[in-house]
C-alpha cells in the first residue's frame, strides 16, 4: 500500500537516515491507518517512537526528531509520537496494531512492550467499565436509545 509513491520500505529508509546516528531511541513503529487496508487520501504516517528509559527527551528534541523525518520522508502529513509519554491506550495500540518497522535495542523494546501490556491488561477493566457508563450517561442525558 503507498500514499504518494511512498511505500513501507521507502518509509523505513528515509527513517533509518534520521535516526541511525541518535543514542536515544530503541525503536519505531508505523501505527494507524497508513499501510492498511484502511488507507485513504487523508491518512498520515503516524510514527510511534520508543525512547531508551534513560534518554532526557524534552519537547524540544520531540519537535527536532518530527521536522527530521518529515524532511527525510518529504511529506508534511507525518505524526511523530513519544510512546514513552503517550496515554496507555494508545501506548498499546501503537505495539499491538502496528508494525515495528526499525529497532535499536530488543531488550529495551521488550521491556517496553512488556510493561505497556502489563499496566493495560491491569486497567483496561476499568477502562472498560469508565466506557459503558460514560455511554450509559450520554444515553439519558440526550435521550439516545
Amino acid at each position: 500500500m503507498q500514499r504518494d509513491g511512498k511505500k513501507i520500505k521507502d518509509i523505513t529508509k528515509g527513517i533509518k537516515k534520521v535516526i541511525e546516528h541518535r543514542k536515544d531511541i530503541a525503536a519505531v513503529y508505523l501505527f494507524g491507518s497508513y499501510g492498511t487496508e484502511y488507507q485513504n487520501e487523508h491518512s498520515d504516517i503516524d510514527l510511534g517512537i520508543i525512547f531508551l528509559p534513560e534518554a532526557k527527551i524534552n519537547l524540544g528534541k520531540e519537535l527536532e526528531l518530527d521536522v527530521d523525518i518529515s524532511m527525510a520522508l518529504e511529506a508534511d502529513n507525518v505524526d511523530v509520537i513519544n510512546l514513552n509519554r503517550s496515554p496507555i491506550q494508545l501506548r498499546y495500540q501503537a505495539i499491538a496494531e502496528g508494525k515495528l518497522i526499525y529497532e535499536v535495542d530488543y531488550i529495551a523494546t521488550s521491556n517496553f512492550i512488556e510493561g505497556t501490556i502489563n499496566f493495560y491488561l491491569d486497567y483496561a477493566h476499568h477502562l472498560k467499565e469508565f466506557y459503558l457508563e460514560r455511554t450509559k450517561a450520554l444515553k439519558e442525558a440526550y435521550g439516545i436509545g
